[in-house]
């Protein structure tokens, strides 16, 4: 694989890992209970990963027009390939028939990125955790480095919601 295509999807998924943080932090005001301290520490910190997810995309925008149109094609391709086989197998269980529907949109979302109508898609965690499990081992290293851990202290904070 290319090391322009690592690079794309290693940025790809920093900006995806802010973006999920900023969203938790906002699920944690919304429903947590926070005190004052804990809900401006939380506002504090959804912004700056608002801002962070920001930046990446532009990042993101001018890695894609300064890469070859190979890369490009490389880097969609492989998650093109991924969502197919997903749509492949049968529907199953209560969720199956969302998640063939998430994947066709997500494919239809990659389709645009070829095209030069978007720059980034998001993998959705829930319905395509597998996908995006596959995409966090697949693509490891490159020049943006490692995609960030989860803030555990993040994690932890929201799970108080219910004391």
């Amino acid at each position: 694989m290319r090391e322009e295509t690592i690079q794309l999807e290693i940025l790809r998924q920093r900006i995806e890992a802010a973006e999920n943080e900023s969203g938790n932090m906002s699920d944690y005001l919304d429903r947590g209970r926070p005190t004052g301290k804990e809900a401006k520490s939380a506002q504090e910190r959804m912004e700056q990963m608002t801002e962070q997810a920001n930046k990446l995309k532009v990042e993101l925008r001018d890695l894609i027009a300064g890469s070859p149109r190979e890369a490009v094609e490389e880097w969609v391709n492989w998650h093109k390939s991924v969502l197919e086989d997903i749509l492949k197998q049968p529907p199953t269980g209560p969720n199956g028939k969302t998640r063939q529907h998430v994947a066709r949109t997500t494919l239809a979302e990659w389709e645009e990125v070829l095209q030069g109508g978007r720059e980034h898609v998001n993998i959705n965690w829930y319905f395509l955790k597998d996908y995006q499990e596959k995409a966090q081992k697949t693509f490891k290293g490159g020049k943006f480095g490692a995609v960030p851990a989860q803030n555990k202290s993040t994690k932890k904070s929201w799970w108080k919601f219910w004391e």
